[in-house]
């Protein structure tokens, strides 16, 4: 029987059979390949190996050294391999248990306070923690930028978690959760803010104060700067005795976790943002999945009127492919894409004005492609940063374009030019552009003076009109309480199938019997309501 491997690579690492540790196995770039296979999840060429681990080599004795590592795994780890004269890759099949593939499925999707709770626990330290390969730049270069991605993570998954502890009164937990958070980056401001509020709500004033001066030295000797406004004007709050200390409420008990659980019924406002809640569009998903599945990447745009499901469908690409089974519809497709793990998905909206500023939005590309951001993020330091860096498939997905065009002057025809020269010619095609948009993107740049050819690479649009009639009586069929068929067939003909007036009447549908209302006075507020969203379709 095959024993259970065990790979605890996040902090220091520990490599274990059947609970006993495993000493035999002393090569450090043979751990590295076993490490490299398990956490890529592909198939390797020897070839590609031997430059991984033995670059400054010539292929001959690079090739030789590989072999001689194989056959040392091999003696301890036969099962967990499947090595062929021209392949190798990890055996997914064998029983073993890998920390950083179980973090990354725990913060998968919209996780729960319990999967939180998992994945910080799980995150003992950063990746491959004091582990080092003597002459492997190439496995340096990957082993740094998986430790900044998974960081990135853990730091989401703190900050989450500790907000949680707050508003469920639970201060210390919460607490104790950015303590950790700041082990991982001290000069995290808006920690060190979160830390201060939680010890205030506890009654620590004294704490709190002395947490700014903390802040402001870590600042001070890390990036020579001062806290900003928002963290001295918190201080000045607990300080002064502004700062409400709300009493600590009765602690509740952790909502259980339903997996299963069916999506909430019938979203009319805001963009639909976990992939289980959103029908249709399975015509647009594939060919825009298809654009993505080699290289070069393609690019795209999605065009629609407003309310059509641009920005939902931007967020269904990027989530579905990696979002837990278990938490989609039965028999909801997810596998559009090969390996979707080492896809890489950068979300813009444009809405937010912060991202107007070019050096701001070059961050947050950085930030999302897990690559540094020099000081000062210039337009140059961002190109040269991707192009040197950028080694696994990325797209960026633009929301709302129109309003980069219309109200950001930094965003000028040398900035877009930029992007399409990186897209192009820099990056082996690893990276790609989704844009959501009324109107076509080449028309809203003409209309808005801008000439950069960054507009007429979108090769393939999507136009998004109603879903289908199959696609809307799904999401109808979708509600807890079944609809009578006449009033199926009403609101298939009021909405046009149409997704906003769709799930308004939807809504107001289910309301009326989830509250035992015989009447049939719901029609004519539902077609109020959906009246707006009509009318701007026939003007």
């Amino acid at each position: 029987m095959t024993k259970v491997l065990e790979l605890a690579l996040l902090g220091q690492v520990h490599l274990k059979q059947d609970g006993k540790p495993l000493t035999k196995l002393v090569s450090a770039k043979a751990r590295a390949l076993l490490f490299f296979l398990a956490v890529d999840g592909r198939t390797h060429t020897r070839h590609s190996l031997a430059n991984l681990l033995w670059g400054d080599l010539q292929e001959s004795d690079a090739r030789r050294n590989l072999r001689g590592d194989l056959l040392k795994l091999r003696q301890h780890l036969a099962p967990y391999l499947e090595i062929s004269h021209h392949h190798i890759a990890f055996n997914f099949d064998a029983p073993h248990q890998l920390d950083v593939a179980q973090f990354r499925q725990l913060l998968s999707g919209n996780p729960a306070s319990a999967q939180l709770e998992e994945a910080t626990e799980l995150y003992r330290g950063d990746f491959l923690e004091e582990f080092y390969v003597r002459q492997a730049p190439e496995f340096e270069e990957w082993m740094l930028q998986q430790r900044a991605q998974l960081q990135q993570h853990a730091v989401k998954a703190f900050l989450a978690l500790a907000e949680y502890y707050r508003q469920n009164g639970n201060y210390e937990a919460g607490i104790a959760s950015i303590r950790r958070l700041l082990t991982l980056e001290p000069v995290r401001e808006d920690a060190h803010r979160q830390l201060m509020s939680l010890l205030a709500l506890h009654g620590q004033r004294g704490a709190a104060l002395a947490q700014f001066e903390a802040c402001r030295t870590a600042l001070k000797l890390e990036l020579g700067v001062d806290p900003s406004q928002e963290t001295a004007v918190l201080y000045q709050q607990i300080r002064t005795g502004s700062f409400t200390v709300a009493p600590t409420p009765p602690r509740p008990s952790p909502p259980p976790i339903h997996r299963n659980a069916p999506a909430p019924a019938f979203i009319a406002g805001p963009p639909i943002t976990h992939p289980a809640h959103f029908y249709g569009r399975q015509r647009e998903l594939s060919r825009l999945f298809n654009l993505l599945k080699h290289r070069p990447l393609q690019n795209a745009a999605i065009i629609g009127p407003r309310r059509s499901g641009k920005t939902s469908l931007l967020h269904y690409l990027h989530t579905i492919t990696t979002t837990p089974a278990a938490q989609l519809r039965p028999a909801q497709t997810q596998t559009w894409l090969p390996a979707p793990q080492q896809y890489q998905w950068v979300f813009v909206d444009f809405q937010d004005a912060r991202l107007g500023s070019r050096p701001a939005l070059l961050r947050h590309l950085l930030t999302h492609m897990n690559l540094p951001s020099p000081q000062p993020c210039t337009l140059d330091q961002f190109l040269d940063t991707v192009s040197d860096r950028l080694r696994h498939p990325t797209i960026i997905l633009f929301d709302e374009i129109g309003v980069a065009i219309e109200r950001y002057p930094e965003l000028d025809d040398t900035f877009w030019e930029s992007l399409r020269s990186l897209a192009t010619n820099q990056v082996n095609g690893n990276l790609a552009f989704i844009l959501a948009t009324p109107d076509a993107p080449g028309k809203l740049a003409q209309h808005s003076g801008l000439g950069s050819p960054f507009f007429n690479i979108f090769g393939y649009a999507a136009y998004l009109g109603p879903l289908t009639e199959t696609e809307a009586r799904e999401l109808i069929n979708s509600s807890p309480i079944p609809f009578p068929t006449a009033d199926i067939n009403w609101i298939l003909q009021q909405s046009g199938g149409w997704p906003m007036p769709l799930q308004i009447l939807c809504r107001e549908r289910l309301l009326t019997l989830e509250e035992n209302d015989p009447s049939s006075y719901w029609r004519e507020d539902a077609l109020n309501q959906i009246a707006p969203f009509l009318n701007q379709r026939e003007t």
